[in-house]
C-alpha cells in the first residue's frame, strides 16, 4: 500500500503558506503554516498538527483492534494527542508526544484493556515511526456512560 501527499509552499517560512492534499481526496487544498505562526483569522494547520492527527487517528485505531483481539469488542475509542513542540539551538523540535486514550466497552475488563492498550502503542505505525518519545495515558469507561466528542 502507498499513501501520498502533495505540499506546495509560497513565500518565506516565516510570512508564507502552504497547501496541503492527499491522495485519498480527503484532505484537499488544506492550508498550513508553520508551527507557531499560524496566528491569523483563517483556519490553518501546521505539520505539527497533521502528526499529532495521524498519531491519535492510528492509536484510536490500533486499540479498537487490539480490544477486540481481546474479545471486548469496544463501542469508542478517542484519542487525544498532544505534540509538544520547542525551539532548540534556533530550529523547531518535536521534544514529546502524550497520549490520552479513553475506551467505552461492554465490559470492564482493566486487565484486559490495559494489555490492549500496550499492544496498540507498541503496534501503531506511526509511533514506531518516530523517533521521540510517546507517552499513553489511558480510561475505560462504562458503556453506559455519556460520551462527549
Amino acid at each position: 500500500m502507498i499513501r501520498t501527499a502533495v505540499a506546495v509552499w509560497k513565500g518565506s517560512p516565516v510570512i508564507g503558506e502552504g497547501l496541503v492534499s492527499t491522495s485519498s481526496g480527503v484532505i484537499t487544498n488544506a492550508l498550513y503554516a508553520a508551527a507557531g505562526s499560524s496566528e491569523g483569522d483563517e483556519p490553518c494547520t501546521s505539520p505539527s498538527e497533521m502528526l499529532a492527527a495521524a498519531v491519535a487517528s492510528c492509536m484510536s485505531l490500533m486499540l479498537a483492534r487490539e480490544t477486540s483481539r481481546a474479545g471486548l469488542k469496544p463501542d469508542q475509542v478517542k484519542t487525544e494527542a498532544v505534540l509538544n513542540v520547542d525551539q532548540k539551538r534556533g530550529y523547531w523540535e518535536i521534544t514529546k508526544i502524550e497520549v490520552h486514550v479513553t475506551a467505552i466497552l461492554p465490559e470492564m475488563n482493566e486487565e484486559a484493556f490495559q494489555k490492549a492498550s500496550r499492544n496498540a502503542k507498541e503496534h501503531c505505525l506511526i509511533s514506531r515511526a518516530l523517533r521521540i518519545p510517546i507517552s499513553m495515558t489511558t480510561k475505560l469507561e462504562s458503556n453506559h456512560a455519556a460520551f462527549i466528542a
